[in-house]
């Protein structure tokens, strides 16, 4: 059975969607085709996280996640291979 999850925890306004990546977005204003919003909702997005941790990592993510996806060279900070 599928979870009922609350569009935006931290702001009754905010909006949640899945992006092109499979992730769970959060924000307000236009959403582009890719699923990202015109205006990103970073506390609705970690309030998301917190009270449901599988639905990690939601959009915009967090300085951390960030962080460490830049620490291991994974997206977006993979480098390109030299030819």
């Amino acid at each position: 059975m599928a979870k009922e999850v609350e569009m935006g925890i931290a702001h009754p306004l905010c909006n949640m969607s899945t992006s092109i990546g499979d992730w769970l977005t959060f924000g307000s204003g236009y959403l582009d085709d890719l699923g990202f919003w015109e205006k990103p909702c970073y506390e609705c997005a970690r309030a998301h996280e917190e009270k449901y941790p599988e639905d990690f990592p939601c959009w915009p993510f967090s300085k951390e996640y960030l962080e460490e996806l830049k620490r291991n060279k994974q997206w977006p900070f993979n480098e390109k291979e030299e030819k």
